[in-house]
């Protein structure tokens, strides 16, 4: 029997013309018959709004595209929450407008869903194409399973393996609104903001290893672009959420998250006097972190587990992750 799922894939679109129209083809030539597509125009001004109605007036298939311009740009995550917001699928899907999926995307993760009906997140595999060296790599996902219940299980056992995109996932639209998981405006790398939310509530997730997402690695896109200020700010404000919201049962992972990020970008701000404004903030958070770790009343074992986690912390400062490992497995002989 065939599957009748309704799907809804989003499709952020600002400035993207030289790549829309594969992204748009991709998403008809799909497999899968009960599709429609919003595409979110953030105020381009290049020809992308243009480009996009001629594509939708010339497409005869049976998915239905929608183009929506927004009035004022509110970027990536405004985007994908008008998407959210306007979406009448039972389950979601974010595509970015200089990417592509294959042409059984949508067949394979809603295979899943028919699988383990209910499931909250479906995460499908990738290649990626470095557009200017033409090189192509395959995604590691690691010997996973295919389906995951539970929590603290997806939270300890796979959460590092789950990608820090909201792309190549389907996602069930009421686990969205039922835990007000919306994008956070006003930053890049909401993304890895996203991540952090979703696994507070998390409660299934299946695995396909199959590829279903082709990623394009562009000279224009965020991650390329060479105005670190954005990208720096934005990851202030992720570690800055991380130090205010720790999960107990992620507590190693996101104080190392929060400390690497701070590290990161301590190097990014001194390398350049136009980012020094960001110092106060960098200088406030790094006196933050051990006040979440020493000054907050716990029971006795999660404070051990934070104290456990601090000495890791200043053993990796002075020694490096490696010569840590060897300690560490010196000690356990």
């Amino acid at each position: 029997m065939e599957s009748n799922i309704p799907i809804s894939i989003i499709i952020p679109l600002y400035n993207k013309e030289q790549y829309f129209e594969r992204c748009f083809n991709s998403v008809a030539a799909q497999t899968y018959a009960n599709i429609e597509c919003f595409i979110i125009d953030d105020c381009s001004t290049d020809n992308s709004a243009t480009q996009a109605e001629q594509l939708i007036r010339n497409y005869k298939g049976f998915i239905q595209f929608n183009l929506i311009k927004h009035i004022q740009n509110g970027g990536l995550s405004a985007s994908r929450n008008t998407g959210i917001e306007n979406a009448k699928g039972e389950y979601l899907f974010f595509l970015d407008a200089d990417d592509e999926i294959t042409p059984n995307c949508v067949n394979v993760l809603v295979a899943l869903v028919e699988k383990y009906p209910g499931v909250d997140m479906v995460q499908g595999n990738r290649i990626t194409r470095i557009v200017e060296e033409g090189d192509i790599l395959k995604t590691k996902q690691g010997e996973l399973p295919e389906f995951v219940k539970d929590n603290l299980t997806i939270k300890k056992k796979y959460s590092r393996f789950i990608p820090s995109t909201s792309w190549n996932k389907l996602v069930n639209k009421k686990f969205v609104l039922d835990n007000n998981l919306f994008f956070k405006k006003g930053i890049i790398h909401e993304d890895t903001h996203w991540k952090l939310l979703f696994l507070k509530k998390i409660e299934t997730f299946a695995f396909s290893n199959e590829v279903t997402y082709i990623f394009y690695k562009v000279p224009d896109s965020i991650m390329s672009n060479k105005n670190l200020y954005p990208s720096i700010s934005s990851r202030l404000i992720i570690a800055e959420e991380i130090l205010n919201n720790l999960d107990i049962d992620l507590f190693d992972e996101q104080l190392i998250m929060a400390r690497d990020l701070l590290h990161e970008q301590k190097k990014r701000i001194t390398s350049d006097i136009k980012y020094s404004s960001l110092m106060p903030k960098y200088a406030f958070l790094l006196k933050k972190m051990p006040k979440s770790i020493f000054f907050v009343f716990l029971p006795a074992r999660v404070l051990a587990k934070r104290l456990k986690i601090q000495l890791h912390l200043v053993l990796l400062n002075f020694f490096g992750e490696r010569r840590v490992e060897r300690i560490k497995s010196t000690i356990r002989r």
